[in-house]
């Protein structure tokens, strides 16, 4: 949601590319955005609910090629150690910006580990879900090709 406030808070602004995978845009069919939906207990000042729905003005068809995610179901409880799929633009080996999507398969972290000291300091709040590896190097910012 964070990305969505002051000058970009207008949909017109926006645009989702759908079936984008590499960078510059290539054969990615954009659509224009209609409505922002922004979560009703998020606040500017902090990172929780920070999560926001855009209303397509079109609807979107999924063909095979395009794949919806799935979004854990309100109350879902994950145990930590479960293995999920992030995927991300971030920096590579080289601490280079990607310009390809990658993918990786991490460990959930348990909120009590990722909110100790040296790890992400108490920012960590019942309402986020922490993944990835302490020792670092695999994250949706800093993704490695599989």
């Amino acid at each position: 949601i964070h990305r969505f406030y002051g000058q970009f808070a207008h949909p017109t602004v926006w645009s989702v590319h759908v079936g984008l995978t590499e960078q510059p845009i290539n054969g990615a069919r954009a659509l224009a955005v209609e409505r922002i939906i922004y979560h009703g207990r998020y606040r500017p000042k902090g990172l929780d609910y920070d999560i926001a729905l855009m209303k397509l003005a079109q609807p979107l068809i999924f063909n095979g090629f395009v794949e919806p995610i799935c979004l854990p179901n309100f109350g879902e409880q994950f145990e930590e150690g479960t293995m999920c799929w992030i995927s991300g633009w971030g920096a590579t080996e080289d601490g280079e910006g990607s310009m390809a999507l990658h993918s990786a398969r991490v460990p959930l972290i348990s909120t009590k580990v990722c909110s100790q000291p040296g790890v992400y300091q108490g920012f960590i709040t019942p309402w986020m879900i922490c993944a990835g590896y302490l020792e670092g190097g695999t994250d949706s910012c800093q993704v490695h090709s599989l």
